[in-house]
C-alpha cells in the first residue's frame, strides 16, 4: 500500500495534470486581463486578443471535464480521449513507446500497425497527462510488456 494514494502507479486512468493545464490556463487569463485593463484595449486588435486568451484559458480547462482527456487501461489494451476524440488501441498491435522532441514540446510516441495493414504509423499519446514524458513512456512500456508476457 502507498502512503501517497495520489501516486499509484497501478490505476486504470491517467488524467491530464491539473497544475500544468492551470498555469497555462492562468496565463492566458493574465495576459486577457493585462490587455482589457491598460490602454492596450484602445488599440485595434488588442480586444480580440484578450477575447481569444480567455476563450484558450476556457479550452485548456475544458481538457479536466469528466471523460474528456485521459488514458483508460483494460485488459486487452488502452483508450485515449483528447478532448472526447476517442482511439482505442490493443497491446499486439502498438510498438514501444518512446519520446520525440517537437518544436515546442516533448510527446510520447508509439507505431501502430492497424489490423489488415503492415505498415506502421507514429501516434502519438495526448500531451500534458499527469506527469513527465519520460515517466509516461516508462510506464506505458511496463504495462505494454506485461500485457503482451501475459498474453503468450
Amino acid at each position: 500500500m502507498s502512503v501517497f494514494p495520489w501516486r499509484k502507479d497501478e490505476s486504470e486512468a491517467i488524467r491530464p495534470s491539473l497544475i500544468h493545464n492551470g498555469s497555462l490556463a492562468l496565463g492566458c487569463a493574465g495576459l486577457s486581463v493585462a490587455l482589457f485593463a491598460t490602454a492596450n484595449a484602445k488599440i485595434e486588435g488588442a480586444l480580440l486578443l484578450a477575447i481569444f486568451l480567455l476563450l484558450s484559458a476556457a479550452v485548456i480547462m475544458a481538457a479536466h471535464l469528466p471523460g474528456c482527456t485521459g488514458i483508460w487501461f483494460d485488459g486487452e489494451g488502452f483508450l485515449t480521449r483528447d478532448m472526447y476524440k476517442s482511439e482505442r488501441y490493443r497491446w499486439s498491435e502498438i510498438g514501444p513507446f518512446s519520446i520525440r522532441r517537437r518544436l515546442l514540446a516533448t510527446s510520447v510516441d508509439f507505431a501502430y500497425t492497424p489490423p489488415g495493414e503492415t505498415a506502421p504509423q507514429t501516434r502519438s499519446l495526448p500531451r500534458g497527462m499527469g506527469r513527465s514524458p519520460m515517466r509516461l513512456a516508462r510506464r506505458m512500456n511496463t504495462r505494454r510488456e506485461r500485457a503482451l508476457a501475459a498474453a503468450d
